[in-house]
């Protein structure tokens, strides 16, 4: 039965949503139409902004839209658990580094006062929660505050960059794709955080299982560069291994549901 191109295009997204990406040829013997419809499908969808077009098929966008703030109502179980998670990586007497983003904000929340710890951060949100917690030291890069990042990604805040050599370093990411690795949905934002792994002796992912698997324009890390990846257990896979077979470890959250945080990992700190 011959469809018409809003049925085609109900059907696509479906599958979008259930497998995270799609190819036009493999849409075409599925839906019983040639490649050139299935990719006038996709060009009319991601018009609308509800997909993202690649090589031969199409991925869903990142979620990772809108301010931190606003962010933080997306996924927030899962956001929580995960901040919850990455207290297991850290140790006392740590320099850690808090990229702006909404699952950062919760970490920040959850950070003992009594470890002494220092926290160098490009956002203010996340600052300001930590003046909260006197016990621990709180640096703020300054420069240009760009309201959708949360934070300051200049060339005042890179140059602020260069006396620190953190321990752990938490990178916010908005996207993953196995062969490309880490995205962000901001050039200025990816440069800065590539600049950001040359200063830290370990780079912490917290990634939540809406942005495997989905769009983001400038990628800046390969699952090469991961130490730390917290995620939920399942999540996906791929991601997993990929991090794993570059030396990496995951951590799975603990979700309501009773997964298992996985506790085999060293602290790691960086020689000065």
């Amino acid at each position: 039965m011959k469809l018409f191109p809003d049925e085609r295009q109900t059907i696509i997204l479906n599958i979008l949503k259930e497998d995270g990406k799609v190819m036009a040829a493999d849409l075409a013997l599925r839906l019983g139409a040639t490649e050139a419809t299935i990719r006038r499908d996709l060009r009319e969808l991601a018009r609308q902004g509800r997909c993202k077009r690649t090589y031969g098929g199409a991925l869903l966008p990142s979620p990772a839209s809108g301010t931190p703030q606003m962010r933080l109502a997306v996924s927030a179980d899962e956001k929580q658990a995960l901040a919850q998670a990455a207290l297991h990586i850290l140790c006392p007497g740590q320099l850690l580094y808090l990229d702006a983003g909404s699952t950062h904000l919760l970490l920040a929340d959850l950070l003992p006062r009594d470890s002494d710890l220092t926290v160098v951060t490009n956002s203010v949100d996340i600052a300001a929660r930590l003046l909260a917690k006197p016990g621990i030291r709180t640096i703020m890069l300054g420069g240009e505050l760009n309201e959708q990042i949360g934070g300051a990604v200049d060339i005042r805040a890179l140059e602020q960059l260069r006396p620190f050599r953190f321990d752990v370093a938490f990178i916010g990411v908005c996207a993953f794709e196995t062969q490309s690795g880490f995205g962000a949905l901001h050039y200025q934002d990816a440069q800065f955080k590539q600049q950001l792994l040359a200063h830290t002796g370990s780079v912490a992912v917290l990634c939540s299982s809406d942005k495997p698997g989905r769009f983001a324009p400038y990628h800046f890390m390969g699952a090469a560069d991961v130490d730390y990846l917290i995620t939920s257990r399942n999540a996906h896979p791929e991601m997993e291994l990929d991090v794993r077979q570059h030396g990496g470890a995951v951590l799975h959250a603990l979700l309501p549901s009773g997964e298992n945080v996985n506790e085999n990992r060293p602290c790691r700190t960086v020689d000065n």
